[in-house]
């Protein structure tokens, strides 16, 4: 009898555990909070696939730069001015990432009405400027190591 109570009480744990990770949150899409006509998100939706292409560009370029930086750190004989310059271009792509994103959302912006801009700028699509992520704070958190795998204690700075 412990034994079948024991598997149901899996059983359930398991299903509400599943329920949870759906995202079933308070999370709104772009039609349900800024209530957008059909014509704003055909519109919203070019912009997105326009801007794709380059952010794809961006985010490959960035993973070629980051592996090699991880073979180079992890090599006998690191090369420290080789990977104060991928880790300078890795920096780089990131700010272009930024700035691709802001001008995204600026042009999304412009196609709402003013009512709808108030509640895009409320909400977590407006402007990023001064506002923290999940992640916490990037670029100079220098007591964490700012993220970078090159100012790990013992990575990057051997002889």
């Amino acid at each position: 009898m412990k034994r079948k109570v024991f598997i149901l009480f899996l059983l359930s744990l398991t299903i509400v555990m599943g329920q949870g990770r759906r995202g079933g949150g308070s999370r709104m899409t772009w039609d349900e909070s800024l209530n957008l006509t059909t014509e704003q998100m055909q519109q919203i939706t070019a912009l997105r696939e326009s801007m794709q292409p380059a952010m794809q560009d961006i985010r490959q370029n960035t993973r070629s730069l980051e592996q090699e930086l991880r073979l180079l750190s992890n090599s006998d004989n690191p090369d420290a001015g080789r990977i104060a310059e991928l880790e300078a271009a890795i920096e780089a792509n990131r700010t272009a990432t930024e700035a691709l994103m802001g001008a995204h959302r600026t042009q999304i912006r412009s196609l709402l009405t003013p009512d709808q801009q108030l509640i895009f700028d409320q909400l977590e699509f407006g402007p990023r400027e001064g506002r923290r992520g999940p992640r916490g704070p990037r670029g100079d958190n220098n007591d964490m190591g700012g993220g970078r795998r090159g100012n790990r204690p013992g990575r990057g700075n051997r002889p």
